[in-house]
């Protein structure tokens, strides 16, 4: 019964889960934000390099 004790009452590594957490929190939504961003930059691109290449009297 004493190990689960000493198991509950142990902090060390609770800072590096916290941070482990934020980034899963925060930094895969930017991520995913980030890819979205540039799909729709580079698809804007291929657009408006599609109008500037139209024959036009």
């Amino acid at each position: 019964m004493r190990p689960l004790r000493t198991i509950g009452g142990d902090r060390r590594g609770a800072a590096t889960v916290e941070w482990i957490l934020l980034m899963v929190g925060f930094g895969l939504p930017m991520v995913y934000m980030l890819r979205m961003l540039l799909e729709i930059l580079s698809e804007h691109y291929r657009m408006v390099t599609f109008l500037e290449a139209l024959p036009l009297p």
